[in-house]
């Protein structure tokens, strides 16, 4: 699985496999082992290359804060997941929010269409033992809901479509 980033102007590439009971993680041309993760109430405890780390993690919309030995960091997710058109319906925006990693549809909050503002929540999906909001990118009505809650989708599945309104 492959994630983007930005922290200020710079976009960094973390590549995670699984490998035996952790995962491989590369970040640039840096190559890490996780041997352990264990999530409990915005904290990861980490077994990096064999050294204890704890990272507290926040999140709000594309916005990440992770701190983590005595740092905070700031990270963007780029908005890749959203692939918008124009053209339909008469100068509306068209956004079809996919799924940026293979995880678990844990549920679905919002229905076809029902009104929904910028920044809701309208899918919890669950991927390596986190819970990702997939929230709507502007205000607007939902089109198409293209999934179901205890559904598997791979990373690029369609999971749902909003029109601004």
């Amino acid at each position: 699985m492959q994630f983007e980033y930005q922290i200020g102007g710079e976009t960094i590439t973390l590549r995670v496999e699984k490998s035996g009971e952790g995962y491989r993680v590369a970040v640039g041309d840096r190559a890490l082992t996780v041997d352990a993760v264990i999530r409990r109430q915005g904290a990861l405890t980490l077994l990096v290359n064999g050294t204890p780390y704890t990272a507290h993690v926040a999140a709000d919309g594309p916005r990440r804060w992770v701190a983590l030995d005595g740092r905070t960091y700031q990270l963007t997710v780029p908005q890749a997941g959203t692939k918008a058109q124009r053209g339909r319906g008469a100068g509306h925006r068209h956004d079809s929010l996919e799924a940026q990693m293979p995880g678990v549809v844990r549920k679905v909050l919002v229905s076809a269409g029902e009104a929904v503002e910028r920044g809701q929540a309208l899918v919890v999906l669950e991927a390596m033992k986190m819970e990702l909001r997939v929230a709507a990118p502007h205000a607007g009505v939902v089109e198409r809901v293209a999934v179901r809650e205890g559904e598997t989708v791979q990373r690029g599945q369609l999971l749902v479509e909003v029109v601004e309104g």
